[in-house]
């Protein structure tokens, strides 16, 4: 009677042992399939918010290097020139609707003004302006206009030629801070002049001052401000264009978080119709589950930056496609009842390797999205600096030939320091990187190294050395990228008025660089994990970057057997204090 007790005990333990472990195996494949699905949501959104953004970056760019096209040329730009000039970038980029140049023109200036434009062919032209209504009249007697003179492509934007943006208030709010600024300002939502559609667009304006550089004093530039150049955009187009070679079933709505709460709304996305519409539909609400793909509003949510506004998607994750336990969790829960306690450390070393593979596989697409970016852009320079040298070889000065060969050799030299970087990094991480020290004059390299960087910044460097210049036994590559990353860093987070100061001191064994700057600063909490890879400041907003700086920092000094610090105010700036070993 007692031993059949004990058996029915031992049976009923070792069943109780069973279920425990079955339903903890279920709990972690539970877990682990939430954190898949969101990881798949998450990675989906954050492509989608990378293309937009890229094309957004895209095309400013265009419409920058329009800006330096009429910049470098001397004689006023006739119409065919600048319809040559804007036709591979509307060919290439689809979502730009138009390119358009318009002028000041003051109101004695208007009959003269007219008379001009029709006797280029366009015999009933006229300087308009919208009704309430949208309907184009003559425009009104006003101190001065800017009315539409070019615009390519003509064909389906006839009707904005001679446009008054002068007499629509959301233009004109976009046009005031851009000429007072000197940069590409974005509007907020308008109704196109030329839209048959019921969708809404915006403009992104560039100002033109009678000097080629952006005066240095406000009044001046208000006094030499001489017309804008515009690009033309729907947002549906851009959108779409963006979107091409991306089918992931995610609806998500733009907002302009810059724009009063009434008019912040710009368009919603519908995934499976692959197109925008303009009509907010209030009812629509996020699904939410016990287990969301979103536990909190802001993981639903990205912001863009265009032209000084801010832009906000939020995502909707497949409102039609409810969230999903899989069968495992079951097969789990039958077998389970068989499983030992090596199935916990089973599940636990699993959950562990699933862990490091998604820590790689998040690190990998960073690395892609950022250097796909950072090389995008200068090569983006590159380009267009070549074409405007071959467009315009015969009426360029050698002066403005130099500064566009300038230009191109500026940024080659910042594109090959990126990927020197990139292949130092790779090279520490698998242990391959080759370590030559030589014989230096400490501050002549140092000088020699502030000069390069001093002719790509704006800052000033003002460098100091308080003892007899040391010799030091250094890599002179990495040192170079040492000092390279650290004043470029202080440049790139600084306001451009400010100094960045370099102090150089030694004793008999070491020498130490300090570095300086009055930028943006770190936060406190943040300090701990900007040296690794691809882990940048929470306040850095808009600004370009890797994420690599001080990673190549941190192998140079290494490798060195140096020691290194970061001290950070964050608003106040930045001192950096590297110490290396003089042999």
């Amino acid at each position: 009677m007692i031993k059949s007790f004990r058996h029915v005990l031992v049976l009923s333990i070792m069943m109780g042992m069973g279920v425990s472990l079955s339903m903890l195996a279920s709990f972690w494949v539970y877990r682990w399939e939430i954190s898949q699905q969101q990881n798949r949501f998450q990675q989906r959104i954050d492509n989608l918010a990378i293309a937009l953004q890229r094309s957004l970056n895209r095309y400013t760019n265009v419409l920058t290097f329009l800006g330096d096209y009429y910049a470098v040329t001397q004689d006023r730009v006739q119409r065919q020139e600048f319809a040559n000039f804007v036709a591979r970038s509307l060919a290439t980029y689809p979502g730009i609707k138009a390119l358009e140049w318009a002028p000041v023109v003051q109101n004695h200036q208007r009959v003269t003004y007219e008379r001009a434009i029709r006797a280029e062919g366009y015999p009933t032209f006229q300087i308009t302006e919208l009704t309430d209504n949208y309907r184009l009249i003559p425009a009104k007697n006003r101190p001065y206009y800017i009315p539409v003179t070019y615009i390519a492509p003509f064909v389906g934007n006839e009707v904005a030629l001679g446009f008054d943006l002068n007499s629509s208030n959301a233009r004109v709010a976009a046009i005031e801070p851009s000429r007072e600024t000197g940069k590409v300002q974005a509007t907020g939502r308008i109704r196109l002049v030329q839209e048959q559609r019921d969708q809404y667009g915006f403009l992104m304006v560039l100002p033109l001052y009678q000097t080629a550089e952006v005066p240095i004093e406000i009044a001046a530039r208000q006094t030499q401000f001489e017309g804008v150049l515009l690009g033309v955009f729907r947002i549906s187009d851009v959108v779409e264009e963006s979107l091409q070679g991306l089918s992931y079933a995610v609806n998500f709505t733009l907002y302009d978080l810059d724009a009063p709460s009434d008019k912040q709304f710009l368009g919603r996305y519908y995934a499976d119709k692959r197109t925008v519409m303009a009509t907010e539909n209030r009812s629509l609400r996020r699904v939410r589950q016990p287990q969301s793909l979103c536990p909190k509003p802001t993981h639903c949510t990205r912001t863009l930056e265009i032209g000084q506004r801010q832009w906000l998607i939020d995502f909707l994750p497949w409102e039609n496609r409810p969230f999903r336990i899989g069968y495992r969790t079951l097969i789990v829960l039958l077998t389970g009842l068989f499983l030992t306690g090596s199935l916990v450390l089973f599940l636990h070393n699993l959950q562990r390797e699933l862990s490091r593979t998604k820590a790689l596989n998040d690190l990998k697409q960073r690395f892609f999205s950022i250097a796909s970016h950072e090389l995008r852009t200068p090569l983006s320079t590159i380009l267009l600096s070549t074409e405007s040298l071959q467009a315009n070889h015969h009426q360029l000065s050698e002066v403005q030939k130099q500064t566009n060969i300038q230009r191109i050799h500026r940024t080659a030299r910042q594109m090959s320091q990126q990927i020197t970087d990139l292949l130092t990094l790779a090279r520490a991480e698998a242990g391959k990187l080759e370590f030559h020290p030589e014989l230096l004059d400490v501050a002549i390299f140092c000088q020699t190294v502030i000069d390069e960087v001093q002719g790509g910044i704006s800052q000033s460097i003002v460098f100091t050395s308080s003892n007899s210049a040391p010799k030091a036994f250094w890599d002179k590559k990495l040192v170079r990228s040492l000092l390279s990353n650290l004043l470029s860093n202080a440049a790139k987070y600084s306001p451009k008025d400010t100094t960045i100061e370099v102090m150089l001191s030694s004793n008999v064994y070491t020498a130490t660089f300090e570095i300086r700057d009055r930028g943006k600063g770190i936060p406190v909490s943040e300090l701990a994990h900007v040296r690794e890879a691809f882990q940048r400041g929470s306040n850095v907003g808009n600004i370009a970057g890797t994420g690599l700086g001080l990673t190549i920092v941190k192998v140079c000094v290494d490798l060195h057997r140096g020691e290194w610090h970061i001290k950070s105010i964050e608003g106040r700036g930045t001192t950096v204090i590297v110490s290396l070993p003089l042999e």
